[in-house]
């Protein structure tokens, strides 16, 4: 089944008894990403194509950080930076 805009989440669920997240979703971007981290133990597909998956993670595979501002100056710094260190 495919999946409108409209209709995509990702939802995640902790359980505090045996520190694991629950994590399901069915945007692309996501089964992408938690794909790389995990094996789903459920899977809904649409012929060969994964559509919506489950996943079991410990508490030590999800973080939550703050967004980090740069400001242009700090950008043309770090560029500087690496192009030092690695060349252009």
């Amino acid at each position: 089944m495919k999946y409108t805009n409209e209709e995509r989440e990702t939802v995640c669920v902790y359980d505090h008894i045996d520190n694991s997240w629950y994590v399901y979703t069915c945007v692309p971007k996501h089964l992408t990403k938690l794909n790389k981290i995990a094996m789903p133990y459920w899977e809904e597909k649409d012929g060969d194509r994964v559509t919506a998956a489950k996943w079991k993670l410990n508490e030590k595979q999800v973080r939550f950080a703050m967004e980090r501002k740069i400001s242009e100056e700090q950008r043309a710094a770090m560029s500087e930076r690496a192009r030092k260190r690695f060349g252009s």
